[in-house]
């Protein structure tokens, strides 16, 4: 069901990566930006209260890892914190 939750175009949430300063869309704090330790590619967002926050595409791709991520962990790496 991850595709039915997950409907935004990746490309698009590619571009959102690039904002350093996020905001909780629940409580206005500011969000902890963290990469998946497992699939150091994905980039989300979480809130100490309100949890995690994927954009588009990464919620699918969390959901089923591939060889082509192993390349993308290569390419992209951990995100600065």
């Amino acid at each position: 069901m991850s595709e039915f939750v997950d409907s935004g175009d990746p490309e698009t949430g590619k571009e959102y990566n690039k904002i350093d300063e996020v905001d909780c869309p629940r409580c206005g704090e500011r969000m902890q930006k963290v990469s998946d330790p497992d699939q150091p590619h994905i980039w989300y967002e979480t809130c100490a209260e309100h949890g995690m926050y994927f954009d588009a595409g990464e919620f699918t791709d969390y959901k089923y890892e591939t060889l082509l991520d192993k390349f993308r962990d290569l390419v992209t790496g951990k995100r600065a914190q």
